[in-house]
C-alpha cells in the first residue's frame, strides 16, 4: 500500500509540474487593446493657433503608445475640408498619406510624430478636419481628430 501512495504522490507532483511548465506567457498576452494617441495638436508652427494662411504649413504633432504587448506599425494622416455642396467629390484633400516605414515609429512601443503639411495657394478657405489613425502589429487601430482653418 505504501508503494501505491508514493507512486500516486509522484504522479500528482509530475502532473502539477507539467501544468505549471505548460502555462505559457502567450496565454496572457494582450493583443486586442488598441494603441493610445494623445496630445494631438494641429496648427501653426508654435501651435499657438489653428488658423493657417494659404501657402503656409499645418504642423501636426501627436504622441502614441502601445497599450498591449505589441509594437506600433504605421500611421495615417488625412486633412480634408467638407465643402458647402456636401458632395464628397468636391472635398479638397491636403494630405492622405500612410506612413509605414517611419523608423522613429515602426517597431516601437512609444513614439512622437511631428509633420509639416503644405497648404497650396489655391486651397479653399474654411474648416479642415485633421484625422490621425495609428495601427499596431495586431491590427488594432486608434483614431483622433482635430480642426484647422485655412484663412487669407
Amino acid at each position: 500500500m505504501m508503494f501505491n501512495v508514493t507512486k500516486f504522490t509522484r504522479l500528482f507532483l509530475m502532473a502539477l509540474t507539467i501544468t505549471f511548465v505548460s502555462c505559457d506567457k502567450d496565454d496572457d498576452q494582450d493583443t486586442t487593446t488598441p494603441p493610445e494617441i494623445y496630445e494631438l495638436a494641429a496648427g501653426s508652427h508654435d501651435q499657438s493657433t489653428n488658423e493657417i494662411e494659404k501657402g503656409g504649413e499645418v504642423v501636426v504633432d501627436f504622441k502614441v503608445r502601445s497599450l498591449n504587448d505589441g509594437l506600433l506599425q504605421a500611421y495615417n494622416i488625412e486633412i480634408h475640408n467638407h465643402p458647402e455642396s456636401g458632395n464628397p467629390e468636391d472635398e479638397y484633400l491636403l494630405i492622405d498619406d500612410f506612413f509605414d516605414n517611419d523608423p522613429t515609429f515602426k517597431g516601437t512601443r512609444n513614439a512622437t510624430v511631428h509633420k509639416h503639411i503644405a497648404i497650396p495657394g489655391d486651397a479653399p478657405l474654411g474648416e479642415y478636419h485633421v484625422e490621425v489613425v495609428v495601427i499596431d502589429e495586431f491590427g488594432n487601430t486608434a483614431e483622433e481628430e482635430s480642426l484647422v482653418f485655412v484663412v487669407e
